[in-house]
């Protein structure tokens, strides 16, 4: 089995679904430290051809809370301001438009909550039929070191094989990993902003098999 666990971002780029394509599990990991200024919900989208980065407003948001327990700002101007923004960026795209709606609708609690189903809804579109589960939902034991909590969650799947995004390189071995019995493999794919810029267009799908395991 291959499996794959990265934190839950809004609407990632290209390569992120990359990695859920060719796992045969792939695991949310949204029981750790939450990241100020990073990515689980920050983006970029496209408006009139530049990028500008937005951000989901959250309330008390803190790096010593767990992914989920960060509560969205669904009450906010920011909140608002931003999807007027989305409203009007998308407005030609139907797709993209419509898993905003459904995300709108639904009013997710936590940004994990809301990053999951911006994945969840974004992977059906792409017709990906990769397992997803939550590690929060997962019993296995966690330690202060970061690679053998990902390996315990390989051990506790029976995987042998675990996939990470390029960047992983400069935090884990594949020594370390073989030795616990898992073989690492980096995937490296394609960057890009925000997918509600592309997912509208048809070889969306094409590009989404353009990548290589390293």
């Amino acid at each position: 089995m291959k499996i794959a666990i990265m934190q839950p971002y809004f609407a990632p780029y290209l390569g992120y679904f990359q990695l859920i394509e060719e796992a045969d599990l792939f695991v949310f990991y949204d029981d750790v430290n939450f990241i100020n200024r990073g990515w689980i919900n920050r983006n970029f989208i496209k408006i009139q051809d530049r990028s500008h980065r937005f951000t989901i407003p959250l309330i008390k948001a803190s790096q010593n809370k767990k992914i989920n327990e960060v509560d969205v700002n669904w009450n906010c101007k920011e909140m608002t301001k931003l999807l007027k923004t989305f409203e009007h960026t998308l407005k030609n795209k139907p797709i993209a438009s419509g898993i905003i709606e459904s995300i709108i609708l639904e009013k997710p609690k936590t940004i994990a909550d809301m990053a999951i189903m911006s994945i969840e809804l974004i992977c059906s579109e792409l017709d990906i039929k990769t397992q997803l589960k939550r590690s929060s939902q997962l019993e296995y034991t966690k330690v202060s070191d970061k690679a053998l909590n990902l390996i315990g969650i390989c051990k506790l799947h029976k995987a042998t094989n675990y996939i990470n995004a390029e960047g992983g390189q400069k935090l884990y071995s594949k020594e370390e990993f073989f030795n616990h019995g898992v073989s690492l493999q980096f995937l490296k794919g394609l960057s890009s902003t925000s997918l509600l810029n592309i997912i509208d267009i048809p070889t969306t799908k094409n590009k989404l098999y353009n990548y290589e395991c390293i």
